[in-house]
């Protein structure tokens, strides 16, 4: 008989530690491959990963949290910015406005799965360790529908994590929805014959056309369930159907980025 105990009792442990080493080590790496997901910048990964390493998932959850805000803080307001930008070059140089648009949309799908991540982050810690379904480690992966802030007034904590400012854009299908419905708008725009500015925005000019009021009555419709800052009128006259959008001041570069400029474009009547 061997001294000072059985062999194998030590093999055990051995094997155990190994194993929960390796666990460990997995949900670290989650943890970090979601942050990064989330656009965390390295040298905060690696402050993150820091304090994983010291045990208290309460810890990591904060920080993550404090990381992610900023994020779609930033986010937000760079949104808004390119908001500004597709309004602009409407008056000046209206062929680059899609370019810009498409990347109002992509940006609005980050700021949705930042939201998620936020308000997910905002639940109870685990305790102890981080495990694989705590917040930490599946944050990255939290769904909703994208509240887009409209204006700088929607940049507020509380729209920023889906409380209740007015002026943001809720869209359901995230980034493919918000896509499909600008170039939705953009194909019936196009058949505008000429445009004049509106209080609050711009009325758009229309030839009698049944289909194309059908088309205008729908996208309303569609837009103001997300969008219930904007209002739409459609008028069918002697002289043709005027279309007429129009929102708060707060949210008039919106109805510029996405309808036009509130003046006669060349080649316009």
């Amino acid at each position: 008989m061997q001294e000072g105990g059985c062999g194998c009792c030590g093999t055990t442990a051995a094997i155990s530690a190994e194993r929960s080493s390796g666990a460990i080590s997995a949900v670290k790496a989650r943890l970090l491959a979601g942050a990064k997901q989330l656009g965390i910048a390295d040298s905060d990964l690696a402050g993150l990963a820091e304090v994983y390493d010291g045990g208290d998932c309460a810890a990591v959850q904060a920080r993550m949290a404090q990381l992610v805000t900023a994020r779609l803080t930033a986010s937000g307001a760079r949104l808004v910015e390119l908001i500004e930008q597709a309004a602009r070059l409407q008056a000046s140089r209206p062929e680059e406005v899609a370019q810009v648009q498409g990347r109002i949309v992509e940006l609005g799908g980050t700021v949705g799965q930042l939201q998620a991540a936020v308000a997910r982050l905002s639940g109870s810690a685990a305790h102890g360790l981080c495990g694989q379904d705590c917040a930490c480690v599946t944050a990255a992966s939290a769904v909703t529908a994208p509240r887009v802030p409209a204006g700088r007034m929607a940049l507020s904590a509380g729209a920023a994590a889906g409380g209740g400012a007015d002026i943001v854009c809720t869209l359901d299908g995230g980034t493919d929805a918000m896509r499909d419905r600008i170039t939705e708008w953009q194909a019936v725009i196009g058949r505008s014959t000429g445009r004049v500015p509106a209080n609050g925005g711009v009325t758009l000019a229309f030839d009698h056309d049944s289909g194309v009021a059908v088309e205008l009555a729908r996208l309303a419709a569609a837009e103001f369930a997300c969008c219930s800052f904007f209002t739409f009128t459609l008028t069918i006259g002697p002289m043709g159907m005027q279309f007429t959008v129009s929102a708060p001041d707060e949210a008039r570069d919106v109805v510029t980025a996405v309808f036009g400029t509130a003046t006669t474009r060349s080649g316009e009547n």
